[in-house]
């Protein structure tokens, strides 16, 4: 397929080299976007904000065709096009000193001054003279890394168009020409904005400006032979999906952000008749590395025109045309295979000492994945006078029952004993917290601060007790049309119980709309952070001790979220939350 140079998208002899103006480059809430209206939309912005004066656009957009807008009319008016990890008010905030517009398709609350981008219009007194783009146009990219710290990583455009390549390279020969590119994920991570934005620019295939939240609709506007840009984090909410028809089934399902589980590996499989692809890299060097996930645990292999080492201490060494000087030296530690192939062995800033013990955190956490009462784990290393290691696990269904028959005192010495066959000392964990789910951010990845937080509400105690837990136990999930069972226990020591009422305890309403809002956000993948607009009916009082089921349901066409409670086929409470405003 041809390639075209990102740099000369939208000069004004965009057509000498023979593209149509009525090719569909986009889709934009479903419709389709001429190449012609994206050149317009793009001169218009930029003539506005090269009128302001802006030196510094921070871009943060919902959809992605407004994205792609926003980012050429920036560099089209000769300013730095600034991208941050997320658009939180917070996060603009911290990064005050290094934007001064905000580029947008929504405005965020509270913040100015703001450019909200709109239509360009037609004719010669709508837009501005697009000349060919400056290879060293800069982007800043700001990534929140392991430690939560925004981090700033300088890249050009000349660095995103020849990313661009590579991937065509990989991909060129399995997606069809034409294919629409569909995504979960958004073009705001560098990972997003290669492959479901810059990637079809640079070769012609349609891209959809919609991010997908819910498998529903994303499979929905799915056609044979499309892409899909996902993460581990979407794709392991597949329980309970059906396979796709083979009208709906796409050419291409890719992953990056994180390794993808076998499990997950597998439920794509069986859902989209393709084995899932996935990508390695990083925001410094873009895409590394990649593996078709045929069989359990693949080798990973470079990129076309990628070369990967490792140094003398197995630190990864990456020579790539797209990354920043041409050569990065990463965190992450590696083996390089005589064929070849890459085994990434965790990183390498995950060696800690703790009194004195070099400690591998990723073995930890294999150790603690291999005993029968762990589903999943997280190590993290917890500050104080005297730095602790802290474990954050997610209990098997065997394990479930342990903790609910020893409490999490005794739980956790088990896992201390469970771990000593493998661990010195130094590498048992002094503390722990037993939750449903490991927290990670939009594409799986999870970070060191978002686990240290889980220990923050409960200071180190003096004498050691168990913590009183303060959501019930989910001990299955059940995923039906629209939504899920879950069969949940509701310990006698509930934190909410107290003062509801000693002589007859009881669960307190409030505490039972906040658990369908933090369940239904962890399991349906909602975005609900708290219930500000719902309706409720209690029919019968909810004791604690006892098992119950909850099911959430997921009402798309009136934007809501509905739950039940109930004990066998008695319906105990049930009502519904409005998913607006989140």
């Amino acid at each position: 397929m041809t390639l075209f140079p990102l740099q000369h998208l939208f000069a004004d002899d965009l057509f000498a080299d023979g593209r149509d103006p009525a090719a569909v480059v986009a889709l934009l809430d479903g419709a389709p976007v001429s190449l012609a209206r994206l050149r317009a939309d793009v001169a218009g912005n930029a003539r506005h904000l090269k009128d302001a004066g802006c030196r510094r656009g921070l871009l943060a957009t919902q959809d992605a065709y407004w994205g792609a807008v926003g980012l050429f009319a920036l560099l089209h008016a000769g300013a730095e096009v600034v991208v941050p990890q997320n658009a939180q008010p917070g996060t603009l905030a911290a990064l005050a000193d290094a934007w001064d517009v905000v580029v947008c398709d929504r405005p965020p609350p509270g913040v100015e001054p703001v450019h909200v981008l709109a239509p360009g219009g037609e004719g010669p007194d709508m837009g501005m003279d697009l000349n060919p783009l400056d290879p060293a146009a800069p982007l800043a990219f700001f990534t929140s890394g392991s430690t939560g710290a925004p981090k700033r990583v300088a890249k050009t455009l000349a660095l995103l168009e020849r990313e661009a390549e590579a991937v065509e390279r990989l991909l060129g020969p399995v997606v069809p020409a034409g294919a629409r590119v569909h995504a979960t994920v958004t073009h705001q991570h560098v990972y997003g904005l290669a492959f479901r934005l810059c990637w079809p620019l640079a070769t012609g295939r349609p891209f959809a400006g919609t991010t997908h939240e819910l498998w529903e609709t994303a499979l929905a506007v799915l056609e044979c032979g499309d892409a899909l840009i996902t993460s581990p984090a979407h794709l392991g909410r597949l329980a309970g999906i059906a396979p796709v028809p083979p009208r709906h089934r796409p050419s291409l399902v890719l992953s990056a952000g994180a390794p993808l589980d076998e499990a997950a590996a597998r439920a794509a499989e069986a859902v989209f008749d393709v084995p899932p692809t996935e990508i390695f890299g990083s925001t410094e060097t873009g895409a590394v590395a990649w593996r078709r996930r045929i069989a359990p645990d693949p080798p990973w292999r470079p990129l076309p025109g990628v070369a990967v080492e490792s140094d003398a201490d197995g630190a990864l060494l990456v020579r790539a045309p797209h990354a920043p000087g041409g050569v990065h030296h990463g965190a992450d530690r590696v083996t390089v295979q005589p064929d070849g192939g890459l085994r990434f062995l965790g990183r390498a800033d995950r060696v800690v000492k703790i009194e004195g013990k070099r400690v591998g955190l990723p073995e930890v956490e294999e150790q603690l994945r291999r005993l029968p009462w762990v589903a999943d784990a997280a190590a993290v290393v917890l500050d104080g006078p005297v730095p602790v290691l802290g474990a954050a696990v997610v209990p098997s269904a065997e394990g479930v029952a342990a903790l609910s028959a020893q409490g999490a005192f005794r739980f956790g010495r088990a896992l201390r004993r469970g771990l000593s066959a493998t661990q010195e000392p130094a590498g048992l964990p002094r503390r722990w917290r037993f939750v449903d789910a490991l927290p990670s951010g939009t594409l799986g990845k999870r970070r060191a601060a978002d686990i240290a937080a889980l220990f923050e509400d409960t200071p180190m105690p003096t004498r050691l007790s168990p913590a009183r837990p303060t959501e019930p136990e989910v001990r299955a999930v059940h995923p039906r049309d629209g939504g899920a069972d879950l069969d949940l226990f509701l310990p006698a020591d509930l934190a909410q119980v107290e003062g509801h009422f000693p002589q007859a305890p009881i669960v307190p309403g409030v505490a039972q709309i906040d658990w369908a809002v933090k369940l239904g956000a962890r399991h349906l993948g909602l975005p609900l952070d708290v219930a500000q607009n719902f309706q409720v009916k209690f029919r019968r009082i909810i004791a604690p001790g006892q098992p119950v089921t909850l099911a959430l349901r997921h009402v798309a066409a009136r934007r809501r979220l509905t739950f039940e409670y109930r004990s066998g086929e008695e319906v105990l409470s049930s009502g519904s939350i409005a998913l607006e405003g989140t």
